[in-house]
């Protein structure tokens, strides 16, 4: 049964409702013109609509049908720049967005904390990102995770690049893995030794059967065809899953950065497919 808030609403979309409360500021800036009666009933049926499309996406997740207060999904990888914390973000954005819950990102990279610090710049600039953050840059995240994480409906957890041990305390604890690299040669040698090393820490507590693990592809070249192809053949080679909608090498996701984005591109069919294999 899906957790509620103190009125009996599904606390998921109690929480869109709030976030939809409408205050109604001045036209233009500068001006202490209110919007017409016209114009505040534009934005409410705007707010409607978002609310309606946000309880029909919600009602596509099995997990949450089925009661599941939670879902954590660890990102990582031990390889810099492939695109780990910005997956981080759009799949935090995706989830808050496009589903409407309350979704907690853990930045949990022991050295650039790009994540905390895009998310720190957006709130200084005024236009913050729509979920929270906090930093757990330490070997006991999966402690921290199933401790102080109640009231969230999805942690998603950017594990950087450089420890091995941080990426198996958050893998140890979730429920899915996204395993972030790039088709190329020399970031996908590093696949193999790092994500068992990983999913071990998920075996010794006995939890290996109830995570489904990922390699997902990023900033994947349309030019380099068939190089794509036989580094998707590999990875399945491998025994590893590899989701199949990937995110292609677009400059506005490199762009992105330091912003809230819109648009969630290619990141929205990718949690969308993520979701389909829950």
């Amino acid at each position: 049964m899906t957790t509620t808030s103190s009125e009996g609403i599904p606390r998921s979309e109690a929480l869109a409702a709030a976030a939809a409360d409408l205050v109604f500021e001045p036209v233009d800036e500068g001006s202490e013109e209110t919007p017409t009666a016209e114009q505040q009933a534009g934005l409410i049926l705007k707010n409607a609509k978002k609310l309606a499309a946000q309880k029909a996406a919600r009602a596509t997740l099995a997990w949450l049908a089925q009661g599941k207060k939670k879902k954590v999904i660890a990102v990582g990888g031990l390889k810099g720049g492939v695109g780990k914390s910005t997956m981080a973000i759009y799949l935090a954005l995706v989830y808050a967005v496009h589903y409407g819950l309350k979704v907690l990102l853990v930045d949990a990279d022991p050295q650039s904390q790009t994540a905390y610090d895009w998310y720190r710049i957006t709130k200084k600039k005024g236009d913050p990102l729509p979920f929270d953050i906090e930093t757990w840059p330490h070997a006991r995240v999966g402690d921290r995770i199933m401790e102080d994480t109640d009231g969230y409906d999805v942690v998603v957890v950017d594990c950087g690049g450089e420890s091995a041990d941080i990426f198996g305390s958050a893998v140890a604890v979730c429920d899915q893995v996204l395993f972030i690299t790039s088709p190329r040669k020399a970031e996908m040698r590093r696949i193999k030794g790092s994500l068992d090393g990983a999913l071990s820490a998920a075996k010794h507590v006995g939890r290996l059967a109830e995570i489904e693990a990922f390699v997902a592809f990023t900033r994947v070249k349309s030019s380099r065809v068939s190089h794509n192809t036989a580094a998707r053949e590999k990875i399945k080679n491998h025994g590893y899953d590899l989701l199949p909608a990937e995110i292609p090498d677009h400059v506005e996701y490199e762009d992105a950065m330091e912003t809230c984005p819109k648009d969630l591109g290619h990141y929205l069919p990718l949690v969308e497919t993520l979701e389909m294999t829950a």
